[in-house]
């Protein structure tokens, strides 16, 4: 209707099923949906699956789940599908697992949430032609207009025919033109007697009267005639010819009779009808949060390996990580190098591991290292870089006598104490430092010296008292001076 009325319209697809679309890659019908079912929270424990996505049945929907949950990605404890005129579909879930987190694992590994391209080809002229949804509207309302149109014409051509019979037997029995060849007995004669007793009405007429009109008119028989009825011909005469001049009027405005057409539809069969999906922004699930995280990664130092099948027997040595299979794991060694790799069942790292996490991009590193070419002290401060699974990479320039002496993360409250190299000329030999002082840059930064003096210890002492007030380092002979005075 608004296309035949010239404004601007956008189509969106509709399924039987119901559930939740999203139209954002809809490109007119050749692009992409996602399809969400409609699921509801009863409680902490029951998730109840009221309509289903595109072209998914209630038992696929179960085995897709039952699949999920024997892959180790859901925990359920039993699903029942309830389902008769509408769909229901019930999940209890299992001892420590709530609805909220298991909505987005439902969405994320089962066919709660597909993905449907559609493909918009048509045969034209003979030949397949990829067109948009717009453009088969626009041909199909076009049509619509032109048929409407020959259906007019058809009618009015139909309604013309009945107004010139029913003319025609108002005047032969009105006129009594019966009576007149009452007497003939030859068929030709009694054709040629009542076609030329309607010449004088010719004007009265539609269209010429031909030989067929005269044979109809001596098929009528003679107790219709004596029981004709005037007023009630009249009445139908008018009648008939009130409609012509309504298809008349409707073929001057065909669009405008096509949209009331459409209109009638629509007031129709509209309320039988009603949209059955919800049209939404669907955010994307992050695959890797909504991952239960079932497994335990254990690296064990003295034999050097790194697994979920690897368990951790010292606490002070090895280290233990709760993950889960889609979960990335960046190391770093002490050597200064670090890499990011795939959760696996087991695999060699080597005993230099320094610090084993879960990659996420808002971790804050705090480094502290000595430099083996110039041997003194940087400090560093870097987000998780950006990497290649299982490429190595190097915090500074690799060295024999390079190494890590103390790694914190956290980008907030981390203090460290720096032991210096004793030197009697020297007035201090220990500083507190604040690494909320340093700026967080790349990984690749080489970082800010530590001081002149060689470093000895470094030790985090994060969450504990300062002793005193730090002050800044100071070159061997050097006395800072005191405030408000001259140097």
């Amino acid at each position: 209707i608004k296309y035949l009325r010239g404004n601007e319209f956008i189509l969106y697809p509709d399924f039987p099923r119901g559930g939740i679309i999203d139209v954002s890659n809809y490109n007119q019908g050749n692009g992409r949906l996602r399809c969400r079912a409609r699921i509801k929270e009863v409680d902490d424990k029951t998730i109840v699956i009221r309509e289903l996505p595109y072209n998914l049945t209630t038992q696929a929907l179960i085995d897709s789940v039952e699949r999920a949950a024997k892959a180790g990605k859901l925990k359920i404890a039993a699903i029942n599908d309830y389902t008769a005129e509408e769909v229901e579909v019930e999940i209890k879930l299992a001892r420590g697992v709530y609805a909220a987190e298991t909505i987005d694992a439902l969405f994320a590994f089962t066919d709660c949430e597909l993905s449907v391209s559609p493909n918009l080809v048509v045969i034209r002229q003979n030949m397949p032609c990829q067109l948009t949804v717009d453009e088969v509207l626009r041909h199909n309302s076009d049509k619509l207009v032109r048929d409407l149109e020959k259906e007019l014409h058809i009618e009015l051509e139909r309604l013309r025919e009945k107004l010139h019979a029913r003319k025609l037997e108002q005047i032969f029995i009105e006129e009594r033109l019966y009576k007149q060849i009452e007497e003939i007995t030859r068929y030709r004669e009694v054709l040629s007697t009542v076609h030329a007793a309607l010449e004088p009405f010719a004007d009265d007429l539609p269209r010429p009267v031909t030989k067929e009109d005269v044979e109809r008119l001596l098929e009528i028989k003679i107790r219709r005639i004596t029981r004709f009825d005037i007023n009630r011909q009249h009445k139908e005469i008018r009648a008939i010819e009130k409609g012509i001049r309504k298809v008349e009027k409707d073929l001057t405005d065909i669009v405008g009779f096509t949209v009331n057409y459409l209109q009638s539809l629509l007031d129709k069969y509209g309320p039988l009808y009603p949209r059955r999906s919800k049209i939404e922004h669907i955010d994307e699930v992050d695959v890797r949060a909504a991952a239960l995280s079932n497994l335990v990664v254990g690296y064990h130092r003295e034999s050097g390996f790194l697994g979920h099948k690897i368990k951790a027997e010292h606490k002070t040595k090895d280290i233990e990580l709760t993950c889960s299979e889609l979960d990335r794991l960046f190391l770093i060694f002490r050597n200064g190098s670090y890499r990011v790799v795939n959760v696996t069942d087991k695999f060699f790292v080597g005993s230099d591991l320094l610090w084993l996490g879960i990659v996420k991009s808002d971790l804050v590193f705090n480094v502290i290292y000595r430099d083996g070419r110039e041997n003194y002290t940087y400090i560093k401060r870097f987000r998780t870089p950006k990497f290649i699974v299982n490429r190595e990479y190097r915090l500074f320039p690799e060295h024999k006598r390079s190494v890590i002496q103390m790694l914190a993360v956290g980008e907030t409250g981390i203090r460290a104490r720096i032991s210096l190299v004793p030197s009697s000329r020297a007035r201090y030999n220990s500083l507190e430092i604040d690494l909320d002082d340093y700026q967080i840059k790349g990984a690749g930064a080489k970082g800010k010296r530590a001081g002149n003096r060689v470093v000895r210890r470094v030790t985090n002492i994060t969450g504990k008292s300062p002793a005193r007030k730090t002050t800044a380092p100071s070159l061997p002979g050097f006395t800072p001076p005191k405030k408000g005075g001259g140097s």
